[in-house]
């Protein structure tokens, strides 16, 4: 092989083994650096019998090329090599893992410096069950659903920012003194946030949450607006975190007016049906009275919020909403928000929320055993 094809073998596979990906530039006994690879043809070099492989119809002048070589440790090389192992390791089987293992190295390599993306982690009990996404979990779903790379700076014990609200006390049965802990938690954490920024260490944030919905809300209208965020949702059927491919949204979104109410009341409401249903008797008596719409979509069920593009649509058919209330109901103070909500959809209600200038001011309900109960204002 000529010292070009050589460098190119190199580059493309990362220094790695094509097959184990052991590190070859790593002496394993003296632990220095060294060039430790070896060429291992795909198509023999020779066309005859006993060169392994070495039958296939491939020109002569192309086998020494890189393309017919992959990087690979002495043991896998002397492996592929030997006789019982032809049947296994053929040549259209040594070439898909080339053209893998070379494809993967280059999509790695390739996630920039400003390609990277600031994990932050945000959990506790939802309807008396805790559930936690794992580091390596949000990490996967990063690289695949966002072609990001997750970072996990070492400023942030290497698990990126995280809040865990299990540990406070009264998360089974909430009350005030519950809310404003864990509000101050979650501010804690977008403060961490806005000193990353300001460092240039967070220039983009996935966004995995899973809590009370009032908390999600309150969370989405504390993230930053200068700095892009991804925020990922729960999939009940496959039980993930990961995106699939863009397309077309899936359902759409209406606003409808569920009650009239007095035109003159201070107070409205805003049901959010997206994942179950809330009846208008299920809402505080004093709130009845005022006028009352309703969110949902075209199609409810539990994977209401199946893509990025769908919560995009939820997301302008909420701005729109709230565009519309400045001039129906300039009258409005508050908006009272109740309803089963999917926790992509809530953080992302919350970052409509944001607008410092934004009316009716928002108050958000959580579901208990004894009906919804005031929980945070936004």
């Amino acid at each position: 092989m000529s010292e070009p094809e050589r460098r190119k073998l190199w580059v493309r596979a990362g220094g790695r083994c094509t097959l184990c990906k052991k590190d070859l530039m790593q002496g394993s006994l003296t632990w220095e650096e060294m060039p430790l690879g070896e060429g291992a043809h795909i198509v023999g070099q020779k066309q005859t019998a006993g060169s392994p492989r070495g039958e296939d119809p491939l020109p002569a002048a192309e086998r020494d090329l890189a393309s017919n070589i992959l990087l690979a440790c002495s043991n896998c090389h002397t492996e592929i090599d030997k006789l019982i192992a032809l049947s296994a390791m053929t040549v259209d089987e040594l070439r898909r893992r080339k053209a893998q293992h070379e494809d993967e190295t280059a999509h790695l390599t390739g996630l920039m410096f400003d390609r990277r993306s600031t994990v932050l982690r945000v959990f506790g009990h939802v309807k008396d069950a805790s559930v936690v996404l794992d580091r390596a979990e949000a990490a996967r779903a990063v690289i695949r659903s966002g072609e990001r790379f997750p970072l996990f700076m070492r400023s942030f014990d290497q698990q990126g920012i995280e809040v865990d609200l299990r540990r406070l006390p009264g998360e089974g049965a909430p009350t005030e003194a519950y809310y404003l802990a864990a509000t101050q938690m979650i501010d804690q954490a977008l403060e961490r946030v806005r000193q990353g920024a300001e460092a240039g260490d967070v220039v983009h944030l996935s966004v995995f949450a899973i809590a009370r919905l009032p908390l999600l809300v309150y969370l989405g209208a504390g993230l930053d607006d200068a700095i892009a965020a991804e925020i990922y949702q729960r999939h009940r059927a496959s039980t993930n975190w990961e995106w699939p491919p863009p397309a077309a949204p899936s359902r759409t979104f209406q606003v409808t007016a569920a009650q009239e109410g007095d035109i003159e009341s201070l107070d409205g409401a805003l049901i959010v049906n997206l994942s179950g249903t809330t009846p208008l008797t299920d809402l505080p008596a004093a709130l009845r009275t005022g006028p009352i719409w309703e969110l949902h979509a075209d199609e409810r069920d539990e994977d209401v919020i199946d893509s990025s593009e769908t919560l995009a649509a939820f997301e302008s058919t909420v701005r729109r909403f709230f565009t519309d209330l400045e001039s129906s109901h300039k009258h409005l103070a508050w908006l009272h928000v109740f309803g089963p909500i999917p926790v992509s959809a809530a953080v992302t209600l919350g970052r409509v929320l944001k607008a410092p200038d934004l009316r009716p001011r928002v108050v958000t309900y959580d579901r208990t055993t004894v009906g919804y109960q005031q929980a945070v204002e936004v």
